[in-house]
């Protein structure tokens, strides 16, 4: 029997948003299908500097430096708005990135280049940071990143609940950090179909600590769960997961119970 795939549900304060876009092929132009230029579109400048062998570029606030290139294929849901333009060429556009909720990294995309490659900048201020990549960037290792790195996975705190439970459709939890940042998640399966037999996974992931907390450090949480029955009913769980944890750190919950007699995590 294949496994039933599963989908978590992120809705929290300074989460990751991915946004809707509509995806396209064309023969001729393997961008088609994505944003085009905006009204009164910037054209944004490359420059040097003595201290830096390579060119840089300042878009939105931040300056940027030639990184890597696209690993496999090209999608369209890569890239999510449209910034501008490079040195007043108006086909060679700046993209930001779906995946990429820091801005970290820019794309640039030369829509009439069938066959050039996206070239992927970073934001210098991340220089000897180990930062989030979306996992389709390519480093091309140059030296003057030094010893910058990068990890295709968001850190976490995960929660693994093994479900003994009936009539369960979905599972939420509802944290606070350090007893003043808010959050949720949910996880349920991706049809919609009862939730039983198997180990459901929610985290709080670096994200909803961004430009709040160091995350390399420990951090206070207290957690309190909420079940949606497969007839729309919720039970909010008397169990509160309280402790003291850090992205990496994961524990165990199994779920027992009913939409009868109720639901209990232990």
């Amino acid at each position: 029997m294949k496994p039933i795939k599963k989908i978590k549900v992120l809705a929290a304060a300074g989460a990751i948003l991915f946004a809707s876009l509509f995806s396209g092929c064309s023969l001729f132009n393997a961008y088609a299908g994505i944003p085009g230029l905006p009204d009164n579109a910037t054209s944004y400048e490359m420059y040097e500097v003595d201290s830096v062998d390579m060119m840089l570029i300042d878009v939105c606030g931040r300056t940027y430096a030639p990184y890597g290139t696209l690993k496999g294929r090209f999608k369209d849901d890569y890239v999510r708005d449209c910034l501008g333009y490079v040195d007043n060429d108006k086909n060679t556009r700046i993209y930001s990135l779906c995946e990429d909720p820091y801005d970290d990294y820019i794309v640039m995309i030369n829509t009439n280049g069938v066959m050039e490659q996206p070239q992927f900048w970073r934001a210098f201020d991340t220089y000897d940071e180990d930062i989030f990549t979306p996992e389709y960037i390519d480093s091309l290792e140059y030296e003057e990143w030094g010893q910058s790195g990068s990890y295709p996975e968001m850190k976490e705190f995960r929660i693994s609940v093994t479900f003994e439970a009936e009539d369960v459709k979905e599972l939420s939890m509802y944290f606070t950090v350090n007893g003043d940042t808010d959050g949720s998640a949910g996880v349920r399966n991706a049809d919609w179909t009862e939730m039983k037999d198997d180990t459901y996974d929610l985290s709080i992931l670096e994200i909803h600590l961004h430009d709040k907390y160091d995350y390399s450090e420990p951090f206070d949480v207290e957690i309190r769960f909420t079940v949606t029955t497969m007839d729309d009913r919720q039970f909010d769980l008397s169990e509160v997961y309280t402790g003291t944890v850090k992205l990496g750190d994961a524990d165990s919950l199994t779920l027992t119970g009913n939409a009868s007699d109720g639901y209990e995590l232990r």
